[in-house]
């Protein structure tokens, strides 16, 4: 049964696909909210306006920190994506 079915190379697949079928669409993801406003600073509104009147959300920026992140995880999907393109038009199988 060995024989059939080479356990290396499936676990390969295995692996490569849940990289890059899950974890990119993942990174993407954590990169987007990043770059949104937190939650509760969306919420608020703004202060000394009138009760009853609803002055809308105010607008949270994200920080620094936050940016340089998002940028970050946006840089890798695209470096996996430029890479994998590459790869394919090498010839690569």
């Amino acid at each position: 049964m060995s024989e059939l079915i080479q356990f290396d190379a499936l676990l390969q697949v295995l692996v490569a696909g849940a990289l890059v079928g899950a974890g990119l669409p993942a990174l993407f993801a954590l990169g987007v909210r990043l770059l949104s406003a937190p939650a509760a600073a969306a919420t608020l509104a703004v202060e000394g306006a009138p009760s009853g009147t609803d002055a809308g959300p105010t607008a949270a920026r994200p920080t620094g920190l936050r940016r340089a992140a998002a940028m970050l995880c946006f840089g890798v999907v695209l470096a996996a994506c430029a890479v994998g393109i590459w790869f394919l038009a090498s010839g690569g199988h």
